[in-house]
């Protein structure tokens, strides 16, 4: 088959611009990807909710048409058929051989409606949280035209047990090889992500606070913002363990990346995750990881899984201990998930 097809994406949101680095990261990757592999394809978005305004632009030579529908509940009807209209129009000036959305709700939703107009293959990929019981939009799997994409094995077994079909194809979003690290791994226990409820980084505070007991130097980062700011900072004040964490606030992808290498072990304590990119990324740049059992989550002499909360922390103190290998590993490459994809738009080798 061509590689010359046209996609067309529907997602909640996209990068304001080239520089917008948190949105949606594993999505920019694979998109520049893909398009370096396969530069005949044709590229088309339709973000429903961000950018928050409506004006057409270019990002990476790939036209994006902004909704801006600001997560307004009451606007959503109507952005709805302006999805469908703007979806008619760009298929109008070149055929779309591929509907892609991203998450199984809104955007799903119009691309079924889409593709029987359009003729044409619909893809989506569960991207986190969609896999619940409370997501009403997970009638649409129904539609033996829409083929579902997991990103791990644990979603797809979590889509099975609340929908009664498995997923289609499993598809990890990729990172690309990263140089291996030139710094000293001065930072001995590092945690990235939004600071919610869900990633449950009061247990990297507790686990921080058991081995200063052991350890009273310990030098810890945590990396990013959120509503559980301000309880963790109250938490770590009163565990007396200010010298032991720093929270750093949001960082660019670049300055994570440092921070990755300069870090020996990943804290990833969340209850839940889809993928959990952050995975990816920590083992490019050399990281070793402990997680519990979710997203992502595999066997691998770098990876320790914990069964719970003490194992958690018996884990980490017993590493701290170990002598760790910081050899940069890509068990997921970038590379293959653009295959992976292209195999399911039908493309042919390039």
């Amino acid at each position: 088959m061509s590689s010359s097809k046209h996609i067309l994406f529907l997602t909640p949101g996209f990068p304001a611009d080239e520089n917008d680095f948190f949105c949606i990261p594993p999505l920019q990757e694979f998109l520049v990807k893909f398009r370096s592999i396969f530069p005949s394809s044709k590229i088309s978005v339709i973000s429903f909710q961000y950018p928050y305004h409506n004006k057409q632009y270019l990002w990476n030579d790939i036209n994006i048409n902004p909704l801006g529908g600001k997560n307004k509940t009451y606007k959503k009807p109507f952005l709805w058929l302006k999805a469908i209209r703007r979806a008619k129009y760009i298929n109008q000036l070149d055929k779309v051989d591929v509907i892609h959305s991203l998450w199984l709700g809104e955007c799903a939703m119009i691309g079924n409606i889409l593709v029987k107009r359009f003729n044409c293959v619909h893809i989506c990929t569960l991207m986190g949280q969609d896999v619940k019981k409370s997501n009403r939009y997970l009638r649409l799997q129904k539609n033996n035209r829409l083929k579902i994409v997991a990103l791990s094995k644990n979603q797809a077994n979590q889509y099975l047990q609340i929908t009664n079909r498995k997923a289609d194809d499993i598809i990890h979003w990729g990172v690309d090889d990263q140089p291996e690290s030139i710094f000293e791994r001065d930072i001995d226990l590092l945690a990235v992500g939004s600071l919610i409820p869900l990633k449950n980084y009061s247990l990297f505070v507790k686990l921080v606070d058991e081995i200063t007991k052991i350890n009273p130097y310990i030098k810890c980062k945590l990396v990013g913002t959120g509503p559980e700011s301000a309880i963790l900072k109250s938490m770590v004040r009163e565990k007396g363990i200010e010298k032991n964490i720093e929270f750093t606030g949001l960082l660019s992808r670049t300055d994570v990346f440092e921070l990755m290498k300069r870090s020996k072990i990943l804290v990833h304590p969340s209850i839940f995750e889809g993928f959990g990119y952050v995975f990816a990324e920590a083992l490019a740049n050399g990281m070793n990881i402990i997680s519990l059992n979710v997203g992502y989550a595999q066997s691998h002499p770098k990876w320790f899984i914990a069964k719970d909360e003490r194992d958690f922390i018996n884990i980490t103190r017993d590493l701290l201990t170990s002598k760790l290998d910081f050899n940069s590993v890509n068990i997921f490459p970038l590379l293959e998930t653009v295959y992976s994809y292209a195999s399911l738009y039908d493309f042919s080798a390039y």
